[in-house]
């Protein structure tokens, strides 16, 4: 058997045909296997795909009784197949099935390939632009709570393909609908690749895409941050700039009092003092992992720290300016939530560019 094609499906009696038709036709000359992983379809889609296995005995079928989760689905598929390199693709045909022979090749050199909408040649068939943003907005989420998918371009899509060793003997514990991002938190991998698709509008029925979807993703997203580690990152980046407080009051009052100098040129001193102690701190502890070895790209480092921490002054007044003004927000509160702000600003802009690493 060359390739498993896993199918998680519910309600999708439209497409399911077509879909089968054209994995036959784009397949031509592989050893394959589908896998109809059902949760007990109202419109009795785990029925028609038994019929359809007399015509095409490649398909089997897997009906769930009271379960309903896409992940949960597909890890049923994986532990059903046969195959050595596994795929998964949603039945309603916004994935091209003709693309499986393409991503197959690649293979050869991948442990992991990804149909990615966001690379070269990649598209998106008649979405909005809020959906779009959505999108990217999800993907940036992903991109600073789970490192690891920075690998990808597109690490929310749902069409991909892998080695079975990527995941034999990792424990999965996927919520929702992202799969694959639990795969390229904690999957044992070593090339990922992506190859270019056209997302296609859904042929038949209605999208699953709804506020409790968006939730539990969030959730997933924070699951996965704290199972690797993430989180805990966020904490000591957050611990070190509390020291930096005390290095930049510190050192202003030192210059002033002691020394004499002018408040305002001693705020400049004890300012730079504490970025490079939450630089030096920063390096050492919170993104020791991610660093790369060098001189040079120590003081590349320290550059872009400190240009990240350039705006997080105004960036405050700003918000708190707005707050309380605008908003009539307590000045102290405001403050607060600038803080936060330029907290989340800070975190986010070193760990994606300053200690992005090689991930």
């Amino acid at each position: 058997m060359k390739l498993s094609i896993v199918v998680p499906t519910y309600n999708e009696r439209e497409n399911l045909p077509l879909l089968v038709k054209r994995l036959k036709d784009s397949l031509e000359g592989v050893e394959f296997e589908m896998i109809v992983v059902d949760d007990d379809s109202p419109d009795e889609t785990w029925k028609l795909a038994e019929e359809l296995r007399k015509d095409y005995p490649f398909i089997r079928v897997i009906r769930r009784i009271d379960e309903k989760d896409l992940s949960t689905a597909v890890l049923r598929g994986f532990e059903e197949s046969h195959a050595e390199i596994v795929a998964v693709m949603d039945a309603d045909l916004q994935h091209p099935p003709e693309k499986l022979r393409d991503m197959l090749n690649r293979m050869e050199n991948a442990d992991v390939v990804v149909g990615s909408r966001y690379v070269d040649g990649g598209e998106i068939e008649e979405w909005g632009i809020l959906r779009k943003f959505y999108s990217k907005f999800a993907t940036l989420l992903a991109h600073i709570f789970v490192p690891r998918s920075r690998v990808v371009k597109d690490p929310m899509s749902g069409f991909f393909m892998l080695r079975r060793d990527v995941i034999e003997d990792v424990e999965l514990n996927p919520m929702g609908y992202k799969i694959l991002l639990e795969i390229l938190a904690k999957g044992k991998y070593r090339r990922v690749e992506e190859e270019a698709i056209k997302f296609r509008r859904r042929e038949k029925g209605e999208s699953s895409l709804n506020m409790g979807v968006q939730l539990k993703y969030i959730r997933h997203l924070i699951k996965l941050a704290w199972e690797t580690g993430e989180i805990y990152r966020m904490m000591k980046f957050a611990a070190i700039g509390l020291t930096g407080v005390f290095v930049n009051l510190g050192i202003l009052w030192l210059l002033t009092e002691k020394v004499g100098i002018y408040y305002l040129i001693s705020a400049v001193f004890s300012i730079e003092a504490s970025i490079i102690s939450n630089y030096f701190l920063n390096d050492i502890w919170t993104f020791r992992d991610r660093k790369e070895k060098g001189i040079k790209r120590w003081m590349g480092r320290l550059a872009k720290f400190n240009v990240v921490s350039l705006p997080s002054f105004p960036m405050q007044l700003v918000v708190m300016g707005i707050l309380k003004e605008i908003f009539g927000v307590y000045y102290i509160l405001a403050a607060v939530v600038g803080i936060l702000v330029v907290f989340v600003w800070n975190f986010v802009a070193n760990s994606l560019w300053t200690w992005k690493g090689s991930n």
